[in-house]
């Protein structure tokens, strides 16, 4: 069962970094792309504060949710577009074995990206900003952005892999995935309309919660959305419905 989902998953990695889980080949430079992106430009027009500021976990946050919901939605929809679906549910492999390696996959692509964007913008900040010393996140922040990163991507893989099941297209997957982010980040993006006393309401409430209590509460809820999620996904994944789709 392992060998075979390790069988998937080393085959979608192969096609996303192939492809960058666009059936067209139009992403092949996206890896590099969002690297120089999120690892050199971003750190350098924010300066030390890309590694001194708490709000940077934030951003380790939801980059990694981005970036699988990027490639996620080609795992079945793009199979069914170039018409290799047929071929990968004819073979041996079994119903879990597929889905789990898909979802390996995806979450290895987030995870192996965040931390590579992660690497670069260290270097960058203390090639501009260390010449004092050694500019690191602290331990907190380090240990927050790998876990939520693994969280994080996860969730986005296992909603990506729900939609590719049932989308006719790759394009009709990648619009339902954008306008479930639409919803996700709508609650941020409104925050900036909300009155100040009501804001300042809400600080003095959880101004006694730890940080950690807030992290580890999240990321116990996130854990269970996702496997909530992954067993409807099992639940969905009929073969032989998916072969006469």
């Amino acid at each position: 069962m392992i060998t075979d989902i390790l069988t998937v998953a080393s085959k979608e990695l192969r096609e996303i970094l192939t492809f960058g889980g666009d059936a067209r080949g139009r992403g092949k430079y996206s890896l590099l792309i969002l690297v120089g992106v999120f690892g050199v430009i971003f750190p350098l027009q924010s300066g030390r504060e890309w590694v001194t500021s708490a709000m940077s976990i934030m951003v380790w946050g939801w980059m990694p949710f981005l970036w699988v919901s990027g490639i996620v939605s080609d795992l079945f929809a793009g199979e069914r577009e170039r018409h290799t679906l047929e071929a990968l549910l004819a073979t041996r492999l079994s119903d879990q074995a597929i889905l789990f390696g898909k979802l390996l996959a995806a979450v290895t692509y987030g995870v192996s990206l965040t931390w590579l964007v992660l690497l670069a913008s260290i270097v960058t900040i203390n090639i501009v900003h260390g010449k004092d010393g050694l500019l690191f996140y602290p331990l907190a922040i380090t240990v927050g952005a790998l876990v939520f990163s693994i969280l994080v991507s996860g969730l986005s893989a296992s909603i990506g892999v729900l939609v590719s099941l049932r989308a006719s297209s790759v394009r009709q997957a990648q619009q339902t995935m954008s306008i479930g982010m639409l919803v996700l980040f709508l609650p941020f993006m409104l925050i900036q309309f909300i009155p100040g006393s009501w804001l300042e309401a809400g600080s003095h409430l959880v101004e006694n919660i730890q940080p950690i209590q807030v992290a580890i509460g999240l990321a116990v809820f996130l854990l269970a959305i996702e496997v909530i999620l992954i067993t409807i996904a099992k639940r969905s994944f009929q073969r032989s419905k998916l072969i006469l789709d």
